[in-house]
C-alpha cells in the first residue's frame, strides 16, 4: 500500500454491531449505537501508520486541540474554559461561550479533501497513497443474527474502529480551527497578549469569544465555507451558548437573529456543566454525581458480590467516575463529602458489618502490602498534584498553563509556589483553580514530604530574599538566563562561574556587580544548603518539565504509602507470632506472591484473609464476649491465638506435616516446615522460580482446607486437599488457554503432574 497497492476488498469490510441506546425507542433506528469491527490485518497496519503520525502530531495540531493527541488530556479545556469563564465575569467582559454540535463529524469528513490536506501539509507521497489506499473501496455490512449480512460501499468520513482515524480527523479539523484563530473579525478573550477563542476535543469544539454580536456572524461564516469544502457540518440550532456579563438587550437580539440555543445558567462540555456563576460549578457537577454514585452503590449491594468483587466494583466503575471529575473541575471540594462517600464505600465493601483490616492497609497499593481500595481524598489531592507538575510544562506546550501564568504576571506558579510564604510576592489573582491549587500545596507540601523550604527549585526571580531580581523588570532579564532556581547556582557542587553567566548574553548578568550580588545571595548557608540538597520524588517530577503517563497514580501511591511498611499491624503480629523479622525485600516478595499466585477471586480472597489475620479466633471471641472461653477449637486445651490455630496446635501440626511429605515427594527432595512458606509463601531460596511458584499453589489449597474447617473439632484430613489443588490446577490451566501460555503453565505444574501420573499407576 506504501508503493499504491490497494488491499483485497474483503479487508477493507467492515462488521458493524448495533448497541440499543438506554432508553430509547428500539423501533427507531436512529436509536441505535453503531460499533464498527475492521480487519485485524488492516488494524495492525493502520496502527503503526498512527504511531509514526503520533511523533508529528504535537507540531502539526495547536495546542487548543487535546482530542487524540500524545501528552494532551481532555480536563485541559474544561480546566481552561472554567478559568475563561471566571475572567470574564470577574473582569466584566461581555463574552459568549458556545458549545458546538457537529453532525456525524468522523463520518462527514469529505476524502478528497483530506487527502489534499495531506498532501498540502508536506506528507511523504508513500503515506498518503497509504492512506489513499485505506479509503480505495472501504465497504461495511450490519451484523444481525439470524440474517445475511448485506455489503454497502462507504464513500466519505474517517473510518469507525481505526486505529489512524482519530488522528486524521485532528489533521482534518485543524484548518476550521486555524481560520478561526487567525481571522481579526472574531475575537476572543485577551489576556496579558494571548487570545483564547476555542478548545477542542476532536469534534467537540467550544467558542470563547468577546463581542459577541459582531464575532458570531464571522463564526457562522467560516462554518459555512468549510462546510462546503470538506463535509464537516454544524448543527447551530443543536449547539448551546451562555453568556457572560451581556446585557438583555443583547441577549434578545442573539437570541432573535442566531440560530443557537441560549442558556443563562450552564452549558455541557466534555461531560462537564460549565456553570456561568463559577460558585456553582460544585452544586451542578459534584452534587449529582455523588447522589448517583450512592444509589448505584445501595443498588449493587443487593447482588451477591464477593468482598474482593466488591474492591474491584469501587476501582472500576466508581473511581474512574470521580477522577475525572478530579482533574475536569479544579475546585474545593468540602472534606466531609468525600468522607460520607468513603463511609458510604465502606459501607458497600463490608455489608454493614464492621472492618476486619485496618483502612491503612485497604488503601496501600497491593505491591506495597496493602488492597489498593480507592482513597477518594488522596486521590483527589493527587489529581491537584499533577496539575502543580503541569505548571512547569514550557509555554506554549498546554494552553491552560499558559493562562493561568497570564492570569499571575508578573509572577509564575511554576515559581512562586517554591517560596516560603514570607518571601512571596502578594497572589495578583483569585482565579478559584489557582487559589485552591495553591491551597492544597501549602498543605500538602510539607505534611506528605512533597518538598522542604527552602527547596531547591526556590526561585531567584521574585524572591523578596534577593532584591536584584525581585522587580518584574529585574525578573524579566534573569527569566531569560540560565539561572533561575536555587539548585541551579552550585552546577557540579561548585558555584556557577562568571564565564557561564556572560556566556548566556544577558546584561543583567554578565556585568561584574549582578554576578557578585548573586554569588553573596548564593553563599549563605540555608541558600547553599537548599541548593546543594537532593530532590524529592515531587521536585524531580516538576523539574522534568513534563506530564508524564501514570503521574495521577505515582503521586497517589507516594500520598498512600506514607505509613512504614513496618508500622502495617499484620506486619507486627505475623513477626512477633513467629519470632523473626523479616526485611522489606522479603515481604515484598510475600506480597508478590500473595498478587501472582492465582487469578480467581476465591484464591485470591483466601491469600489476602490469611494474611491479613481477618479469622476471628477463640481468644478475640473472649475478648468480645467474656463468658466465652479461650481454648483451641481443635481440643488441645491450649488458648486459641491466630498462630496457634495456624501452626502451633499439635493437631494442626500433624496436618501441615502431611503436606510437608507432599511437597517432599512432589519436587523429590526434603522440604522444610518453614511457617513463612506454608502460611505466607515466602520463596524457598533452594526452589527455583517456577518449583516457588508450585509450592506457593499448593499451600494455598492447604490453608484454603485449613480455613473451610476454622472451627471445627477436627482438623481435615490431609488427601482432601487434592481436590482443592485441583481447582487451583483447572483455574491455572484456563487462564493459560486465555492467555495463550500454556507452555509455561505446563512448565510450572509438570512435577504435580508426575507425580498425580506415578500416583495413579501405583
Amino acid at each position: 500500500m506504501l508503493t499504491g497497492g490497494i488491499p483485497p476488498a474483503e479487508s477493507l469490510m467492515a462488521s458493524i454491531v448495533l448497541l440499543p441506546k438506554p432508553g430509547r425507542d428500539p423501533q427507531l433506528v436512529e436509536n441505535y449505537r453503531p460499533i464498527s469491527l475492521i480487519n485485524t490485518d488492516l488494524k495492525l497496519f493502520t496502527k503503526i501508520l498512527s504511531l509514526r503520525l503520533d511523533r508529528l502530531l504535537g507540531s502539526l495540531i495547536h495546542p487548543d486541540q487535546v482530542g487524540f493527541i500524545p501528552n494532551r488530556q481532555a480536563f485541559e479545556n474544561t480546566r481552561k474554559t472554567a478559568d475563561l469563564i471566571w475572567y470574564a465575569s470577574a473582569h466584566k467582559v461581555p463574552s459568549l461561550f458556545i458549545s458546538l454540535d457537529a453532525e456525524k463529524a468522523f463520518d462527514r469528513a469529505e476524502w478528497p479533501f483530506l487527502f489534499s490536506l495531506l498532501e498540502h501539509l508536506g506528507f511523504p507521497s508513500a503515506y498518503v497513497a497509504a492512506v489513499q489506499a485505506l479509503y480505495s473501496s472501504p465497504s461495511a455490512q450490519v451484523v444481525i443474527p439470524g440474517t445475511d449480512g448485506i455489503p454497502f460501499n462507504i464513500r466519505n468520513g474517517t473510518r469507525q474502529g481505526c486505529p489512524l482515524s482519530p488522528a486524521l480527523f485532528a489533521l482534518f479539523l485543524e484548518p476550521l480551527l486555524q481560520h478561526i484563530r487567525l481571522d481579526s473579525s472574531i475575537r476572543g478573550i485577551l489576556i496579558q497578549g494571548n487570545e483564547y477563542k476555542l478548545s477542542a476535543y476532536a469534534d467537540d469544539v467550544l467558542l470563547s469569544i468577546s463581542q459577541p454580536l459582531s464575532s458570531l456572524p464571522n463564526v457562522l461564516r467560516i462554518l459555512s465555507d468549510f462546510a462546503r469544502l470538506s463535509g464537516y457540518i454544524i448543527n447551530m440550532d443543536k449547539s448551546e451558548a451562555i453568556p457572560i456579563h451581556m446585557g438583555e438587550g443583547d441577549i434578545s437580539l442573539l437570541r432573535s437573529y442566531f440560530p443557537v440555543a441560549v442558556s443563562l445558567t450552564s452549558i455541557k462540555y466534555l461531560g462537564i456543566h460549565l456553570s456561568t456563576d463559577p460558585g456553582q460549578l460544585y452544586d451542578v457537577n459534584y452534587a449529582p454525581l455523588l447522589s448517583r454514585i450512592k444509589r448505584d452503590l445501595e443498588n449493587w449491594d443487593k447482588y451477591a458480590i464477593s468482598w474482593m468483587g466488591r474492591i474491584y466494583c469501587i476501582k472500576m466503575t466508581v473511581l474512574p467516575r470521580l477522577l475525572y471529575f478530579f482533574q475536569a473541575l479544579p475546585i474545593a471540594i468540602p472534606p466531609e463529602d468525600l468522607h460520607r462517600l468513603q463511609r458510604a464505600i465502606d459501607k458497600f465493601i463490608w455489608r454493614g458489618k464492621r472492618h476486619r483490616i485496618s483502612r491503612a492497609t485497604l488503601y496501600r497499593p497491593k505491591d506495597a502490602g496493602g488492597l489498593g481500595l480507592p482513597c477518594l481524598l488522596s486521590y483527589y489531592y493527587a489529581a491537584q498534584l499533577a496539575q502543580i507538575v503541569g505548571w512547569h510544562t514550557p509555554p506554549g506546550r498546554h494552553r491552560w498553563v499558559d493562562l493561568e501564568r497570564a492570569l499571575m504576571f508578573p509572577d509564575d506558579p511554576s515559581l512562586w509556589i517554591w517560596l516560603s510564604k514570607t518571601h512571596r510576592t502578594l497572589l495578583r489573582t483569585t482565579c478559584p483553580a489557582i487559589v485552591n491549587s495553591i491551597r492544597l500545596w501549602d498543605k500538602l507540601a510539607a505534611k506528605c514530604d512533597l518538598s522542604s523550604f527552602p527547596s531547591p527549585l526556590s526561585p531567584i526571580i521574585r524572591n523578596k530574599a534577593f532584591l536584584p531580581a525581585y522587580s518584574a523588570k529585574a525578573g524579566r532579564g534573569w527569566m531569560d538566563s540560565n539561572i533561575s532556581r536555587f539548585h541551579q547556582l552550585y552546577p557540579g557542587g561548585s558555584f556557577v562561574a562568571h564565564a557561564e553567566l556572560s556566556a548566556t548574553g544577558i546584561t543583567s548578568l554578565a556585568s561584574l556587580l549582578p554576578y557578585m550580588q548573586l554569588k553573596a545571595f548564593a553563599s549563605q548557608p540555608h541558600v547553599k544548603a537548599a541548593a546543594l540538597s537532593p530532590l524529592t520524588p515531587f521536585e524531580r517530577l516538576c523539574k522534568s518539565s513534563s506530564y508524564p503517563k501514570g503521574l495521577i497514580s505515582t503521586l497517589y501511591r507516594s500520598l498512600t504509602s506514607l505509613l512504614d511498611w513496618r508500622e502495617l499491624t499484620y506486619i507486627k503480629a505475623w513477626e512477633k507470632d513467629l519470632g523473626e523479622q523479616l526485611e522489606r525485600e522479603e515481604w515484598l516478595d510475600i506480597w508478590d506472591s500473595m498478587r501472582i499466585v492465582s487469578v480467581c477471586t476465591t484464591h485470591q480472597e483466601q491469600l489476602v484473609k490469611t494474611i491479613f489475620r481477618w479469622y476471628v479466633t477463640p481468644v478475640q471471641l473472649s475478648r468480645m464476649s467474656p463468658p466465652t472461653p479461650d481454648t483451641c477449637w481443635k481440643g488441645c486445651g491450649e488458648r486459641g491465638s491466630y498462630i496457634h490455630l495456624w501452626w502451633t496446635c499439635p493437631h494442626t501440626q500433624h496436618y501441615w506435616t502431611g503436606v510437608q511429605t507432599l511437597l517432599s515427594t512432589v519436587f523429590g527432595r526434603h522440604i522444610p516446615m518453614d511457617p513463612w512458606a506454608f502460611l505466607l509463601s515466602r520463596p524457598n531460596p533452594d526452589l527455583s522460580r517456577q518449583e516457588h511458584k508450585l509450592m506457593a499453589k499448593i499451600t494455598l489449597a492447604a490453608r484454603r482446607l485449613l480455613a473451610l474447617e476454622w472451627n471445627c473439632p477436627q482438623v481435615p484430613s490431609s488427601h482432601r486437599i487434592h481436590s482443592l489443588i485441583q481447582d487451583v490446577q483447572i483455574m491455572d490451566k484456563l487462564t493459560a488457554l486465555a492467555r495463550d501460555s500454556l507452555p509455561a503453565y505446563y512448565t510450572t505444574w509438570a512435577p504435580w503432574i508426575d507425580h498425580m501420573g506415578h500416583a495413579v499407576m501405583t
